[in-house]
């Protein structure tokens, strides 16, 4: 946060700090002429004269003006470390002794609360400041103590990079700015806060949300009458800071100079630290522009005088490193890249280009989201480096470096607390996994390639499971083990209630959004707890273990088995094959055109209107992309498991076309399985489920309350499907949300054969005979379901996260409980879809893997289906297999085994009478 961007929250100070009557004489001494050693000591004499005579209160009230007043001043003068240790010491006084009074006066407490996380974060104790603000967060009230702790927390939250926690308090603060409608300055800098925590996400995408905010901020700082200069000067540095990332550098160094001629105006308003902060910000930003408009003397000038101004700014070696790298010096560059690393990691600055910090140093370094930035630039240096020189030894050093970047994610990602922010570091961690993929293709080292594929598929999905099991490994009692459940199950509910509302009033949102928080804030109360009183709970379900490429080599891959990895974006992608004897790395040509194919490849599957030949040429032309020769050779006639990526997450291989002269589809030669990564499927393929029923079948039918068309073949489908697997069924009026939530973790397959969407794609549905039953409704379900069946339309849709997946319906069984799920890439077709998943039940039942099954359905479907166009794969390649692909082991197979071991006995027995008879 920028000096300006404290205006307000200092001007909050002022009442935070006033003195109180009985400290006079402290103001007097701090105000007189006398040395700072006899002012010291005339304090300390008046410290012993309060402790043996005032009142717990006062005494309170005197611990918290010396913080305040004497020693937070010192040590913003002098910057010695000792002064403000000391006012963080005794404000923490001040607090102890407010909070055990008999009669708590919150207003004072509230006080010292905010000035102690102030200072805690000035000392880099991030981690206490958030606890500090939180506790008067928690006094409750709406006052502007509270508007300043809710902006403060919001700060905090961002700097470690907890984005939408920061949002959240943002939030807050602007909701209660709203109620004071004189205080312009207060609004303004609360918008303020929303538009830098917004560029800290990306300017790009969050351009519209920065912008906004910073035209509001502005638009009520012309409707106030004292025209705050210090705000006018944060909007103009954000609005340049923005214009920046966008390109546009002229526009940008235009708002930077005037922000330079502000602070250099009002010299005698700043504290000599914050005005060497703020110039030297401002500096740097500056430099910025003109390395990008090529005048590089003048960037050179204002970026080292940042660093003159502010030797603890990392940013400009940064910058530094940039320019020397764009002008060829590339070692010069790299060693203003570690110089950036090595302040952010609090070293000092002798380092040598080639250096590289140690997992230590990003475990205590409290400007992760910084060193991020520093180590992955160093690490893109390195390549560029490479494809100058073509030296070997600059992969190895970017390789090296992009791991530890994969590591510094993981800690900031551990280190938030809201799933929108482990989001958002999943996608700024698939960026990272494609050039580390990228630097393993130049290398040749698939293995290590393996495992960034790995890292870059649902990672997060796999810490949720993983956190499920660290309660039975390390044995919480049941009854904590259920109020942890039933915590988080709250939230994903209120969520979901605020998803669904709709545009109501402004009131009912902000409730909801109460609701929210508080529900979050007792989880993690909660969970915090846990983790003292269950250590190895804490350490085990931060223990997310990736396969590795020897585990995958010895658990996967037999001799007619095949995985087969993607990584995709706009600009790069890699396959991966892996077979029993074979380990192929290659690169996928013109991303952008095969992107393109592949979103009109989806097109024609799902609209279903596309002609056969034109399907062909497509289906084709993509397979030869995605599956070279070489690859091909290697999985025909194999049972393969796709690990899709990116678009390639939406489109069924199997409907793929081999062949151009004769048309043949993939399906025809390998089957073919799906999972969200080889690790997850690691993960619940070792999983026991306990269900003591077999088959739970739904099938509403009619959907009159929610104005949904019949689904005439639902029923007919699982009364079918009854025959090959006895089960419950439920239909029509008894296949309400009520009997699926009852029923759900109690069989072994659950079927549901209904309408489903993908909504707005971040809260797909699935109807009910009475009501939809949205993803995070999912979420707060359990189940011990070794297969789930959404026969459905785009259960396998959904928002798409980079670096995690889709979040679909199928996600969410995932997450409840499922090994497996056999779901839909878009709106099946009734009948077909019926005829289909008979047949693979019938399968299954034949003792085949799930993807054998489907395969063999699909197949009986084509070869039996006289209509052309009904063989269309709009009609039969929807339906995939995600997960464990082991056979289904029912109550009824056992049976039928059982029954043919005994005929195998009986038959033994009888002709072994025969022969010992004939001995005889």
């Amino acid at each position: 946060m920028k000096y300006w961007q404290y205006i307000a929250i200092y001007l909050v100070s002022f009442w935070v700090g006033q003195f109180y009557g009985q400290n006079q004489t402290l103001l007097e001494i701090i105000e007189s002429d006398r040395s700072l050693e006899l002012k010291q000591k005339k304090i300390d004499s008046l410290l012993m004269s309060s402790i043996e005579r005032s009142t717990n209160a006062d005494l309170a009230d005197t611990y918290h003006d010396l913080a305040l007043h004497w020693y937070h001043p010192n040590w913003n003068n002098t910057g010695f470390e000792k002064y403000l240790l000391d006012a963080i010491a005794h404000t923490k006084k001040a607090v102890a002794l407010k909070s055990r009074l008999d009669s708590i006066d919150s207003i004072s407490l509230k006080r010292s609360l905010f000035n102690l996380g102030f200072l805690q974060k000035l000392n880099d104790d991030l981690y206490a400041s958030l606890n500090s603000h939180l506790r008067l967060v928690q006094l409750g009230g709406k006052d502007n103590r509270v508007k300043a702790a809710h902006q403060e927390l919001g700060d905090t939250y961002r700097t470690i990079g907890d984005y939408q926690k920061a949002i959240d308090h943002l939030e807050m603060a602007l909701t209660i700015a709203q109620n004071d409608t004189q205080n312009y300055a207060a609004k303004a800098t609360a918008h303020i806060a929303m538009a830098e925590n917004y560029s800290s996400m990306g300017h790009k995408e969050y351009a519209d949300k920065v912008t906004f905010h910073l035209q509001v901020a502005d638009s009520l700082i012309a409707a106030d009458s004292d025209k705050n200069s210090f705000i006018g000067a944060q909007i103009a540095m954000l609005r340049g800071n923005l214009l920046l990332m966008l390109g546009n550098y002229d526009g940008a160094k235009q708002h930077h100079l005037k922000v330079l001629e502000f602070s250099n105006t009002h010299v005698k308003e700043f504290s000599k630290s914050d005005l060497k902060h703020n110039l030297a910000t401002v500096h740097n930003s500056i430099g910025m522009s003109y390395d990008k408009l090529g005048e590089t003397k003048i960037a050179l000038e204002h970026l080292n005088k940042a660093l003159l101004l502010n030797t603890e700014f990392s940013l400009p070696y940064e910058n530094l490193g940039d320019l020397f790298l764009n002008s060829g010096e590339f070692e010069k560059g790299l060693l203003h890249y570690q110089k950036a690393i090595a302040l952010a990691t609090n070293k000092n600055l002798e380092v040598k280009y080639d250096d590289i910090p140690s997992l230590e140093d990003l475990e205590l370094s409290p400007k992760k989201t910084f060193l991020l930035s520093h180590i992955v630039i160093k690490a893109n240096g390195w390549l560029k480096y490479y494809h100058f020189d073509n030296k070997k030894e600059y992969l190895v050093h970017a390789l090296e470096t992009f791991t530890l970047a994969d590591q510094l994610v993981d800690l900031i990602r551990f280190e938030s607390t809201e799933h929108q922010s482990k989001l958002y570091w999943r996608e700024q961690g698939a960026l990272l996994y494609m050039k580390a993929v990228e630097v393993c293709y130049l290398l040749n080292k698939p293995k290590e390639a393996f495992h960034f594929m790995e890292r870059n598929k649902a990672l997060l999905l796999l810490e949720d499971l993983t956190n499920e099991e660290a309660k039975e490994i390390a044995n919480l009692p049941n009854k904590a083990a259920e109020r942890e459940f039933s915590l988080k199950r709250a939230i994903f509910l209120s969520e979901n209630s605020r998803q669904v509302v709709g545009d109501e009033s402004q009131e009912v949102i902000s409730r909801l959004k109460e609701t929210i928080r508080e529900d979050k804030y007792r989880y993690e109360q909660f969970v915090d707890s846990l983790n003292k009183a269950y250590p190895e709970y804490a350490k085990f379900k931060k223990k997310v273990d990736v396969l590795t490429f020897n585990e995958l080599k010895a658990n996967y891959l037999l001799d007619e088995q095949a995985v087969l990895h993607y990584i995709l974006n706009d600009e790069q992608g890699y396959g991966l094959l892996t077979t029993a004897d074979t380990t192929l790395l290659f690169k996928l040509e013109n991303p952008s055109k095969l992107n393109w194919d592949i979103e009109v490849l989806i097109h024609m599957l799902s609209s279903g209107n596309s002609d056969q030949e034109t399907f062909n040429a497509l289906a084709y032309t993509l397979f030869e992309n995605l599956i070279p020769e070489k690859v091909y050779d290697e999985i025909k006639g194999k049972q393969l498991t796709i690990i899709p990526d990116y678009t390639l997450q939406r489109i069924p291989f199997e409907a793929l076309v081999v062949n151009k002269e004769e048309p043949k589809y993939l399906i025809e030669e390998v089957d073919i399985g799906y999972a969200y990564s080889m690790s997850l499927l690691d993960h619940t393929k070792g999983r026991e489920k306990n269900s003591p029923n077999d088959l739970v079948a739904f099938a509403p039918v009619q959907f009159d309350s929610m104005g949904l068309p019949q689904l005439y073949f639902s029923e007919n489908e699982i009364t079918g499907i009854a025959d090959v697997y006895p089960g419950e069924t439920l239909m029509n009026g008894r296949a309400t949300k009520a009997n699926f939530i009852e029923n759900v973790d109690q069989h072994k397959i659950v079927h549901l054969a209904t309408h489903a969407d993908v909504g707005d794609g971040e809260n797909p549905w699935i109807a009910f005979s009475d009501s939809k039953m949205y993803l995070k409704e999912i979420y707060a379900t359990r189940n011990q379901a070794d297969m789930v069946v959404l026969s459905g339309c785009n259960t396998s849709n959904g928002e798409l996260k980079r670096g995690e997946g889709v979040m679909s319906l199928a996600r969410g069984f995932f997450y409840s409980g499922a090994k497996s799920v056999v779901s839909t890439l878009w709106p099946v077709a009734d009948e077909a879809g019926k005829d289909i998943l008979i047949g693979f039940y019938k399968n299954l039942d034949q003792g085949c893997s799930k993807s054998e099954a489907l395969q063999k359905a699909k197949l009986a479907y084509l070869k039996t289906t006289e209509e052309v166009e009904l063989k269309h794969p709009y009609y039969w390649a929807g339906f995939i297999v995600v997960g464990d692909n082991a056979p289904m082991v029912t109550k009824s197979y056992w049976y039928w085994i059982l029954l043919a071991m005994g005929l195998l006995v009986l038959v033994f027995l009888l002709v072994r009478g025969k022969l010992f008879k004939g001995i005889q």
